[in-house]
């Protein structure tokens, strides 16, 4: 139960700081990088770094869902478990099953830190997510 409490704040204040971002406009999605789902481009390497973002995520951070193939092909499962994780945090409102600036920071920033952003070090998947950082 506390480590549940502890998850939810921490994914609050999270989010809090991405949304203060996105409000504030002081930074743009990185040049070059596309957003992801339906009707996008969708670089498979792209497509990759959201499914194992999502998948540490709902692993390690919570909140508790399915885990989806790893295989870089934007499908039904990546397109459901994207609008999963924008209702948990933004409710009906914020779902649209596209990787934007402020999904892709969520998933960059809650994700594996190995492959996403950690204490200002990018990594891997910070070249294929879009992010406001």
């Amino acid at each position: 139960m506390l480590k549940k409490i502890a998850t939810r704040a921490g994914v609050i204040a999270a989010t809090t700081a991405l949304a203060a971002l996105s409000v504030a406009g002081a930074a743009e999605a990185k040049p070059g990088v596309g957003y992801i789902g339906y009707g996008k481009t969708n670089n498979t390497h792209a497509v990759w770094c959201v499914q194992h973002q999502y998948n540490y995520l709902v692993r390690v951070n919570g909140p508790s869902h399915p885990q989806i193939a790893e295989d870089g092909k934007f499908g039904p499962q990546t397109d459901e478990a994207i609008r999963f994780l924008q209702k948990y945090w933004w409710g009906d409102s914020g779902t649209d099953g596209i990787v934007g600036p402020a999904t892709g920071g969520l998933f960059l920033t809650l994700g594996d830190p190995v492959y996403g952003t950690v204490a200002g070090e990018k990594g891997y998947c910070y070249d294929y997510i879009p992010s406001y950082t």
